[in-house]
Parts: C-alpha cells; structure tokens; sequence
C-alpha cells in the first residue's frame, strides 16, 4: 500500500492519498504517481488525522438483551454497528458494550434462532436495551452465498434449503444422519438400499444428473470434503448375486454418511442445483450439502447437558405367511410336504415372526460440554450407540468423540478447529438378491411353517428339506461385521488484513482431512447345510478399505461500503485442492478348516483389489453487490482441473451469475402486511467427472501355458472423456407476511446435462467389446414450494405449520447410443427394466405385455411404468402447550414411484405367499407374459417422526432437584410410526441395488425395515 511512497520528497499530498487508499480501498488509489515522493512525516500526520477523527466521533452505547417472550437475559448476541465492522458481544447476563462510530446510527442485534433486529440509536443515548423474538421459521438465517461468505436469507438468490438441529434431532432418535434427513429436504429423492441396522440411502437432488458418473451430493462438513463411499462386503462369493455379470452393488453396503452424529450437528445446508453450487466446481453436479457442527458461544459460561434414549425396534410391516392343508403341502412340495406337514400334527411356525420378530433393544447415551469467553470457547461431545435389529445377531454399535475449539488471538486473528472420531461396528446379516438360496430372504420365502428348522438340544440344525440353505443356522453361525474407525478433522485460518468502519480484508485459510479404514469380516463355517457336496465347504472373507481424502482452501474476502452510496461489495477470491487415495482389498478363502477365521488357514484364496486416485485443482472468484438490500446481484466462476480427466492440465469453467430484487425494500412499497416480496434468477453450471479409469485401457491377469501373462481387457480408455456438464436455470419468488407468522417460497428449474458419460458397444474387429464417451443429454424440469405458518400463537398455545411440495420431470433429450437397461436396472425385460432410451424419462420401467390379448408377449418392450415419483410432499407441524409440553408430527408423502417387485414373485414361485391361494395363481399366469404383476406403485405416506416432550418449569428446578440443574426435559418419540401403501412388500422405498445412478426402483426380498419407540431424559447443568 505504501510502495509509492519514497523519501527523496516530503509531501502532505502523499499522506492525504494514504488516508485515501486507507479510507476507500486500496482500488481507488491510483497504481502509479508521477513526481509525488512521500516522507514518514506526510505519512504519520495522515494516521494521527484518521485517528484523531475517529476517536473524538465515538459514543459508547450498553444495554442488556433479554427474549421477549421469557424475559430472560440472552448471552451470545451479536451486536453490529450498521454499515460498518465494529461489534460487540452480549455476556453471560445478556450485557453488550460498544462503541459507535459517528457514521453509525443504527444497531444490528443477531443471534442464532432469534429474528434480527435493526434500532436506531437515539442521539446521546448512551444505554439501550433490546428484546429479541424467536425466529420460529428461519425468515433471518444466515446461509451459504459462497466458498468463504454468507447472506441473509432475505437476500439469497437462490433456493438453499436448510435443516436445523431440532429437525435433524429433536423429534426422535434416527440411527443415522442419513436417515434423519429421509423427506426432510425439498427436492430430494432418497431411497434406502436396506432396512438394516447402519443405514444405507441414496440422496438424490432435482432429479437424475448422471447415468453411469457419480450419483452422490458433494458432502462439506465444517469446511472438511467428506467421503460418503459405499463398499460392499464381498459376500457375494456366497450369494453369487452378481453372477449373470451385472456389476452394480447387490451386498446393501452401509454408506459412510451414517457415521456422523445428529445430536452434533447446528444446520446442514442444502444446494440443490448448478445456480447455487457452481462455486463448488467439477464435483457438485448432483448438488451441495454442506454440515455445520455445534460450537460454543462466547459469554455463555461451562454449559453441561446430558441426554439418554431407550427403546425397541421392531418390524415395520409384515407379509404374513401361507395355511397350507394337506393338499396344498402336497400340491407345493410333493409327497414329501405331505409327509413333514402330517408329521407336524398341525403344529405352525410363523417364520417370518422368527426371522423378522426379535425385538430390538435402543439405546443412545449422549454427553456433551460448551461454553467459553470472548478468546476461546469450545464443544466437547461423545456419544454411545447401540442399537440391536430386529434379527437376531444384527445391530449397530457406535461411540463417537467430538471436539471443536474456536480461539481468537487478536482483534486481527482467530482459528476454528474441529475433529471428530467415530469408531462403529455394523452386523447387518445376509439379504437381498441371491442365485444360491442363502440369504434369510430368498430361504425365508422357501420355507412353509409345517417344517421345523430349530436346532435341537445338542445346538444341532436340520437341513431344510426344500432350499439349500437353512436361515436360522445361517443367522446363529455365520458371522458378516463391518468395522469402522474414522476420523475428521478441519482447521480454518482467519487473519484481519484491513479493518476499518467501512472495509475489510480477511486472508482465509482452510484445511479438511477425512480418514476411515474399514474392516470387513465375514464367515461362513464349513458346517452351514448349503456347503454339503461342495469341494471347498467353509469360506472366510475379509476386506481391508483405506482411504484419506485431504483439501485446502485459500481465501481472500473484502467487503467494502461505500458512504453514502447505500452500496455494498462483497469480494473474494481464491484457490482449492482436494486429494483422494482409496484402497479397497479383498480375500476370499475357500475350503476353511473347521473352527478357523483366517484366511490362511483355507484350501484356496483368492483376492481382489480396487484403487481409486483423484487430485484436483481450482480457482474461484465471485463478486456481490448489494444496493440496499434492494437489489442483491452476484457472479462468480470456477475454473478447474482433474486427474479424472481425459486432458489432466485442461481447465473447465464453471460460472454462475444471479439476482434478488426486494421489492419491500424500495421507497415505494407500503403494504404493511407483507414483509419481504423477493423476486430472484439465477445461473449455474457445475461438472461431474468422469468414473475412476475411464480414460485408460486397463490389463488384467492370464495363464499362458503355464506361465503369467498380461492381457488386455475389453473395455477400452478414453484419452479424451471430460466432465459432465450441468446447466441450470432457476427462478422463484419469496413472500413473508404478517410480521414473521407466514412465508411462502415458490422455485422453477430447468436444469440440463451435457456431456453424459456412456458406454459404447464396440464391432469385435477393434478388439474391444465397449468404451466410455461422452455422448447424449439429460433435461431436468421442476418445481419446489414451500409454506410455513403460525396459524395459533397466544400465551398458552402455539402452532408452527411447515408443509413443502416438488416434482421433478426428466427426460434423455438426446443419446448418442442405442438404447440400453441402466446399470443394476433388473433382470429383464420379462420381469421389467429400467431403460435408457432417447425421449424418454431416464427411469421408465420397461418390459413384455400381451397388448394383442392373445394370451403370449408379442415381442415388444412396453413402458409399464417410471421409479421417479410424480410429487412429494412433507408436513411438519409442532405443537406447543403452556411454553412446557410439545408435541411434533412429521409425515412423507410420495406420490407415484414405481417399484420392480420380485419379492412378492419369489414368494409366489416358492409357493409361501401369504395370499398364494387366492390370487397368486392369477400372477403366475402371467409369467412370461407380461411384467405388468411386477410393477407395482410404490406410493406411500409415512408418519417418519412424532415426538412427545415435556420441559419441566424452571420454577420447579430449583426445589425438586437443585440450583445446579439449568433444565430437565422427558419424552417419547416414534419413526416410521405409520405406513400407507398399496406397494405389495416390505418397504416401498427399499431397492437392491445400492447406490446406482438411476436404478432405485428394484427390490428383491431386503432386510425389512423397523418401526422405534424411544424414550427420551435429558438435563443441562
């Protein structure tokens, strides 16, 4: 700032330019002076003007902030000086101190969940005290508008959804992060691939953005890029699910997401499409969720609270099982069902009962601390988990440690650290797809309650007379564990560069490390009845999977107002790098000695290993201008590179550009009933990379006579494959009335995919079967709106209404490829599939049909239905009685959605369906005729969350208990409390696929989901 100046000449014009660059921005000034030299003089005598000036203009305001519904003090409220950087902090009475600057007049008082006031300070005023309403529906949160900034959400551009800690957890007790977001985002499509302990969704946001890339959110937590990897277990060496050569994941993996603790977690931010998230570059195309934790606020003291959850979980919903008579035994099963069901002498055992029918015990013990002063303040966290499942030997265990410390050196500098370790073990039993009658699901359907399968006194299992394998033995023996240890750590760097009433400078810096290893073990003893006149009986499987993924990210940010302009520039700048080194080995050993784990100790081993390496590398900048809060403009880009790449050194741009016009805010508006009219458009793009080794031709391993050789595989690289490209539109309109009682927010999108990364088939004359390209175009059409309400408030009751509505309509605009069925889209056209064909939705359900009625298929692949809903809809209301006792109900509402049920044909051709006798003659008919039996809608509405609590008075604390206890809260809760469907199975939101891109619409006899009933005790100190 000061380089123009040199000491040959002693100049007070020189000192008035310093107190310009000082006073304006360092952009004003001119960047070269001909024949001006300056002296320390001209120099000092313009900083002790500055500060003369600014010291004789300050008054000092104080005042006490208390909740103008309580009354009580609240510590931890910011208060700013308007239009300028000066602020203070109110203490652990709610007490502020501050100095105004002469240029100030006005206060802003902000706290988080509370709505933020503006007051003008009255001349000579010298105390001012303030009350503070709770801000009931998020009209003043702050959100994400960029990499290293925030808005007002009276001032965003975008629609960014956002979730706060009571919606994440404090209705009920979810298991898992994921599964505490189930319906809970707008715009979402979340499907689970089991209902087994550990959890295990699919997110998907406005639609579907790839076919064959990456189908997962770029997850952000405390400025940390998180991996949320689903690895599957290997039991498919038992279950030979993959056996027709369909590679999609059929082992129900748990997904990494499922580590992370509600209870920890302040908001978690939500941007949905390219407008928002192209600041995010090559890895947001399917979206943004960025995670905040908890910290502690300054002036609060050393605040303890202690909470702890018991409950069951039980079967969801049950299918029920086939009567047999003598003559349908023996029609299903032969003389020999007739012989064990006179054996039975009418003794029934209801098999799904004893394989679904355990009742889960649930408990979660969570203890955490926060608190801290005006340098440092911290939250310390742990949690205990143990959930058992509703099959025996199943559950989910996980003890959690958190800790997040925030210290401010100076008034220039300050560094926010937060770590996290999880350790979990996840027992999740053997289901879904199986060719070899082993899973609990295909041998439960298999299996008619006049046969016993118990094992007698000496712990001995019966063979199942009529399947491969017996599912009580296989659930008491075998052994399937998946072991976690993760840690998350982030350290953010803030320096003050330039601070003064009408500007800043803030250097930024960032760093994020995520870290699991996962051990899998899985065991199979040589005794099981399904390896009887196998070679090699008995097979361990043991699979190691490493991964570290590493970022950093450098900020510049200056925000500048201009006096008497009404203007405000927000600008930043900068750099990101992210690393990711995953290591996935697996050994399956064959032929294991008896009462041995390890693989060593097996007649044969093979082994299987997956390495996965991504480095990218970006740069950013974005520029807000902000006229009054009028008129909100932004624009940003992001340009990027990727190893994923075809061209590693090619840079991708990304830009966004948007707009928020407040029309309460103009001089002309005056209807007093509306508090903020927002008109907003935006535009983004943002990328997704192409799969891990798309660009190489890669080798495999032969026996040539005797010897070991390299061989080339079929599929062949691509040296040029980029990114996907998303391209987003999106428009909407938000309406606040009645001083904070009602909002209403209305967005419109249209958001197109290019670039989509496909498979070609190859003429057997390359020596290639298929390749990757880009090659076709996806076009994503929706609609989002939300209204939320306080229909009742008065001093005794208090209604909170929130009711969201979207609907997304996609289709393939273009395909450069014959049409083909989506990876893990089902097994056939005579069973139905999911096919990808130009013009069409990327998720139509295909297949044979007797349209002529003829009594045959005719050859022709008919659209029998589509997996993506027509709309949802979610219903949030709370109840408060007396400020003491609550009551929260949350419903899900899918409407449309079809499912590829072959659970209920399973069933059918075992002949153990618990309507077999009556209708399952009419299914059967038609197999091999049309697929039309085995799509089914799986609409459904679902009473996901109901909690009931009670708060007791502090009045009543300090007599009953203590002055020591700050509150004492008791309760009771439910998930997945009610379920409406006209869906024929156990979940119509479970499929077998996992985590694929668009095949979220096939089920195959899961892992049922559970209903849980908890109840709830906790206290703060």
């Amino acid at each position: 700032m000061f380089s123009h100046c040199v000491t040959k000449r002693r100049s007070l014009y020189c000192g008035l330019n310093i107190l310009r660059v000082v006073y304006f921005g360092s952009h004003h000034a001119p960047l070269q002076m001909k024949n001006v030299y300056c002296g320390s003089v001209g120099a000092m005598l313009a900083l002790l003007i500055l500060l003369a000036s600014t010291v004789s203009a300050q008054t000092t305001v104080s005042g006490t902030v208390t909740d103008a519904a309580s009354g009580e003090t609240l510590p931890g409220v910011n208060v700013l000086a308007q239009n300028t950087t000066v602020g203070a902090t109110t203490n652990l009475d709610g007490v502020y101190t501050i100095s105004l600057p002469a240029s100030a007049g006005t206060l802003v008082f902000s706290f988080v969940g509370y709505r933020t006031r503006e007051i003008d300070v009255p001349s000579g005023a010298t105390t001012l005290d303030v009350q503070l309403r709770e801000d009931i529906l998020g009209l003043d949160e702050v959100v994400v508008s960029g990499l290293a900034s925030s808005i007002a959400r009276s001032n965003l551009a975008n629609s960014v959804e956002t979730i706060t800690a009571r919606e994440l957890a404090g209705i009920s007790t979810n298991q898992t992060l994921d599964g505490a977001l189930n319906g809970k985002i707008t715009g979402a499509v979340v499907t689970s691939y089991t209902g087994a302990p550990g959890g295990g969704l699919s997110i998907k946001l406005r639609g579907i953005t790839t076919i064959n890339g990456s189908a997962q959110p770029l997850f952000i937590l405390d400025g940390a890029i998180i991996s949320n990897a689903a690895i599957q277990n290997g039991v498919n060496a038992v279950t030979a699910a993959a056996a027709a050569g369909n590679p999609a994941q059929q082992d129900q993996p748990v997904n990494r997401l499922a580590d992370l603790t509600p209870d920890d977690i302040e908001t978690i931010e939500i941007l949905k499409g390219p407008s928002a998230a192209a600041i995010y570059g090559a890895r947001a195309s399917n979206g943004v969720v960025i995670i905040t934790t908890k910290r502690g606020r300054p002036g609060t003291g050393v605040q303890f609270n202690v909470a702890q959850s018991l409950g069951f979980a039980t079967i969801s919903n049950r299918l029920g099982v086939r009567q047999f008579t003598a003559a349908t035994a023996e029609e299903q099963f032969g003389e020999a069902g007739l012989e064990l069901f006179n054996q039975a002498g009418g003794r029934v055992i209801d098999y799904e009962d004893e394989l679904y029918g355990h009742v889960g015990r649930l408990s979660t013990t969570r203890i955490s601390a926060a608190g801290g002063n005006v340098s440092t303040t911290f939250y310390v966290s742990g949690v205990i988990k143990d959930d058992e499942g509703i099959v025996e030997r199943t559950g989910y265990e996980k003890q959690s440690g958190r800790v997040n410390i925030s210290h401010r050196f100076s008034n220039r500098a300050s560094v926010d650290v937060s770590t996290n370790y999880i350790h979990s073990i996840a027992r999740r039993g053997l289901t879904g797809n199986d060719n070899t009658g082993t899973t609990f699901g295909v041998s439960l359907a298999a299996t008619p309650g006049f046969i016993d399968l118990r094992p007698d006194a000496n712990g001995v299992y019966p063979d199942h007379p009529f399947n491969p394998s017996n599912p009580l033995q296989v659930r008491d023996l075998a052994d399937i564990d998946e072991t976690t240890n993760r840690f998350i750590g982030s350290t953010r760097f803030t320096f003050n560069v330039l601070q003064q009433d009408n500007q800043t400078l803030q250097a930024i810096g960032e760093a994020g490390l995520d870290y699991f290893g996962l051990d899998q073990s899985s065991v199979f003893p040589r005794g099981l009845q399904f390896y009887q006149g196998q070679d090699l009986p008995g097979q361990t499987i043991q699979g190691r999977t490493t991964n570290l993924s590493t970022n950093l990210r450098g900020f510049l940010v200056h925000s500048l107002n201009l006096p008497n302009s009404n203007l405000f520039f927000s600008t930043q700048g900068g750099f990101t790098y992210f690393s990711q080194d995953l290591d996935r080995n697996t050994a399956v050993a064959s032929g294991l000695l008896s009462g041995q784990t390890n693989v060593d100790q097996a007649a044969s081993l093979q082994t299987d290993q997956f390495q996965l390496f991504q480095d990218d590398r970006a740069l950013f900048a974005q520029e807000e201008i902000n006229w009054a809060s009028r008129i909100i403009g932004t624009v940003g880009v992001r340009t990027e590179r990727s190893s994923l790449n075809g061209d590693v050194d090619k840079y991708y741009t990304y830009p966004k550009a948007s707009v928020a016009i407040n029309l309460t805010n103009f001089d002309f508006w005056n209807v007093s009933a509306v508090d903020l009219l927002k008109l907003r458009f935006a535009f983004g793009q943002t990328g997704n990379t192409a799969p891990f080794g798309s660009r190489y031709t890669t080798f495999g391993s032969a026996t040539i006579d005797g010897n070991l050789g390299i061989t080339i595989n079929d599929s062949r690289g691509q040296a040029d494959i980029e990114p996907e490209r998303a391209t987003e539109i999106e428009g909407g309109v938000d309406l606040n009335l009645f001083d904070g009682r009602a909002s209403f927010e209305l967005t419109v999108y249209r958001k197109v995919v290019d670039d989509l990364v496909l498979l070609r088939q190859l003429p057997p004359s390359s020596g290639f079967a298929t390749e990757t390209i880009n090659a076709g175009q996806l076009t994503n059409k929706g609609i989002e709106v939300g209204l939320n309400l306080i229909p009742v408030q008065s001093d005794n009751f208090q209604w909170v209404s929130r009711t969201s509505f979207w609907a997304n309509d996609a289709e393939i605009s273009e395909l450069d490829v014959p049409s083909f069925t989506a990876l893990g889209g089902g097994f056939g056209s005579t069973l139905g599939v999911i096919r990808i064909e130009e013009g069409m939705s990327p998720t139509q359900i295909v297949g044979i049909d007797d349209r002529d009625g003829e009594g045959a298929a005719d050859g022709i692949d008919y659209v029998l239905g589509d997996a993506a809903p027509d709309f949802q809809m979610s219903f949030f209301n709370d109840f408060t009685f007396w400020d003491n006792l609550s009551l929260t109900v949350f419903g899900h509402w899918k409407a449309g959605g079809d499912v590829i049920n072959l659970s209920e044909l399973l069933l059918d051709l075992f002949g153990t369906s618990a309507d077999y006798d009556a209708n399952a003659g009419d299914r059967l008919a038609l197999l091999g005729v049309s697929a039309t039996p085995f799509v089914q809608d799986a609409s459904y509405f679902k009473l996901r969350e109901v909690g009931l609590y009670y708060r007791v008075p502090a009045r009543f604390l300090g007599s009953a208990i203590g002055s020591r206890v700050r509150n004492l809260r008791v309760g009771v809760s439910a998930t997945n409390l009610l379920t409406i469907t006209p869906y024929k199975s156990y979940d119509p939101e479970v499929h077998n696929f996992g985590d694929t891109p668009v095949a979220s619409g096939v089920e195959v006899l899961p892992f049922p989901s559970s209903r849980s009933v908890l109840f709830h005790l906790s206290f703060g100190l």
